[in-house]
């Protein structure tokens, strides 16, 4: 189901199914929906009576069968919110147990019509027996991200909201900056507004003064300077770190993030996937998306597979190493930086 379809149902148009599954990355979005979703579905009475909520994987299923089976106190509905059940994940390792997904493949065959259930989920997996079930039945509704225009668009928009005004191009700079998802640029917005006081314009300074980049984000810059053979902007880039009193753990697990996220663009744009497939993937932002396309294009896989076994090594060298951390985070960027390539 679309999210124009989400809305009929919300505003009462068409009929609301029994059973909703809301997932995808922009978290935003979807809990946007899912609140309006809870405000349609609740009963008008005895709402402790009525409503349940379950959160994680590890609920008690009789708990969950007798707030089914039992009938709604003074009220037309009774409402089960379920975050992160995990039964969309058939791997019993990182999804729900198999007896959580049998019980939901039998229950949701004989749900009460007085019943309405919401699976507000951050991990499916798409091939789920259950999601195709539920999408039978109910309504399944995937929350990706926006494209880059979107985004800018939605950005400037956001704005307005708080009677400000804000260039395409400095929108645009924001998304880029900030961690991926419109949470995190509603968040950053508000900050900026409030910074402003009572001038209109938003401005590329404003953001610089008070957005701080993200560890990923100014990682990425260093990674790309390492890989250009460029040792002293690269270094210049770790200090600023180390300044900033970033973990040398932290800006490791960002090293590989990005390495990672580097070289599996690398793969699949070989492979021709586009850049929708890319994020789809590997769970990625249009703007980090449009960046990884862009510096993978530039490196060979030999490349990429030469930094990701280096960052491996210094990954076991801080694990069982007693040398300062910051130390062997130095001698990577250092030695990578300055030995010739190939």
């Amino acid at each position: 189901m679309k999210i124009d379809e989400l809305k009929q149902i919300i505003k009462g148009q068409v009929p609301s199914p029994g059973v909703f599954l809301l997932w995808g990355e922009e978290a935003f979005l979807k809990a946007h929906y899912k609140k309006q979703l809870v405000e349609l579905l609740s009963p008008d009475m005895m709402e402790e009576l009525n409503v349940s909520i379950y959160n994680g994987k590890d609920y008690s299923i009789r708990d969950v069968d007798d707030a089914i089976e039992g009938l709604p106190v003074m009220a037309e509905k009774k409402l089960l919110i379920f975050n992160d059940s995990l039964i969309f994940k058939p791997d019993g390792r990182t999804g729900a147990k198999a007896e959580y997904r049998d019980y939901w493949a039998k229950r949701l065959q004989d749900l009460p019509e007085y019943v309405a259930i919401i699976f507000d989920e951050t991990e499916i997996d798409k091939r789920s027996a259950l999601l195709k079930q539920v999408d039978k039945i109910g309504a399944c509704v995937e929350f990706a991200y926006m494209t880059e225009e979107e985004m800018v668009r939605w950005t400037s928009r956001l704005f307005g909201v708080f009677e400000k005004e804000i260039s395409p191009a400095d929108a645009r700079y924001l998304n880029e900056i900030t961690a991926e998802g419109m949470m995190a640029v509603r968040r950053e917005a508000e900050k900026l507004v409030a910074y402003a006081g009572e001038r209109k314009q938003i401005t590329r300074s404003d953001i610089d003064t008070l957005v701080m980049p993200t560890v990923e984000g100014k990682v990425f810059d260093m990674v790309a300077a390492m890989l250009a053979r460029k040792p002293e902007e690269a270094l210049k880039l770790l200090e600023d770190l180390f300044v900033l009193k970033t973990e040398a753990v932290q800006i490791l697990a960002a090293i590989i993030y990005n390495v990672d996220k580097l070289l599996q663009t690398k793969v699949l744009v070989d492979s021709r996937c586009d850049k929708s497939q890319i994020m789809s993937k590997l769970k990625i932002s249009p703007f980090q998306a449009t960046k990884f396309m862009r510096d993978s294009a530039k490196y060979s896989i030999e490349e990429l597979r030469e930094l990701s076994r280096r960052v491996a090594e210094t990954d076991g060298f801080i694990k069982s190493n007693s040398m300062d951390n910051n130390i062997l985070i130095s001698l990577l960027v250092s030695e990578f930086a300055t030995a010739k390539k190939g």
